[in-house]
């Protein structure tokens, strides 16, 4: 595995030299299409991924059959970390698909559990991320469960400006393509409602749309509405 790996990656790059030649005979990459589905919940978690390049989405199913889109890993970012602590059989907390051509890399659960045990320390940064990343699932289903879908829809515009967001001339633009059912999917909306949503928001000079891209250009009015 290459220096350059590490260096994109920030889990990685304050590991020592001794670290990273550890882990690099067990860091395998592939390529995945768009659309293309990397686990399910329903399946053993065998390993932890990394982002190299593109966007994986992350998603988990209500009883009623209704996906709801937890977090959008971008490059740099790795996911399914928890499959590094579970117990046998135990499966992944979400479904991982590509939201367009991606590359990722993976370590599988029981090559890490024989590093981990050669260099403990490797585990502290994984708890940090997996502790940080339960909180932004809770506030997720709990923007769902506790606020109306308007306030959900704006709570989920605010975390995407937080993630992907581009300051412009005329406001800040949200580097992420979604449909409106795509943007549902971050709050349980369907795509009906969300078309009178961003309307509703387009009328009112609050934020545009073009192909698929968000520009918001009143930012003080989302942070007002959702507090």
């Amino acid at each position: 595995m290459s220096e350059f790996f590490f260096e994109k990656i920030p889990f990685f790059q304050q590991l020592t030299t001794e670290q990273k030649e550890l882990l690099s005979p067990i860091i395998f990459t592939q390529s995945v299409q768009k659309g293309e589905v990397l686990f399910l919940e329903s399946e053993e978690a065998k390993a932890v991924f990394f982002v190299n390049e593109g966007k994986i989405r992350l998603s988990k199913c209500t009883h009623e059959g209704k996906e709801i889109v937890l977090h959008v890993r971008k490059p740099g970012d790795l996911f399914a970390a928890t499959s590094l602590f579970c117990k046998p059989n135990e499966t992944y907390p979400a479904t991982a698909v590509a939201l367009e051509p991606s590359v990722v890399s993976f370590i599988r659960k029981s090559d890490f559990e024989q590093v981990i045990m050669h260099s403990p320390q490797l585990a502290l940064p994984i708890f940090q991320i997996m502790s940080e990343r339960l909180r932004l699932s809770q506030k997720t289903l709990r923007d769902v469960a506790l606020f109306g879908q308007y306030e959900a829809l704006a709570q989920t515009l605010l975390r995407l400006v937080q993630d992907y967001g581009k300051q412009i001339d005329h406001g800040i633009f949200i580097q992420l393509k979604l449909t409106h059912e795509e943007l549902g999917g971050f709050f349980g909306a369907t795509r009906e409602s969300v078309n009178r949503m961003i309307n509703q928001l387009k009328r009112d000079g609050i934020l545009s749309m073009d192909h698929g891209f968000i520009t918001i250009h009143d930012l003080p009015y989302l942070q007002q509405l959702f507090e």
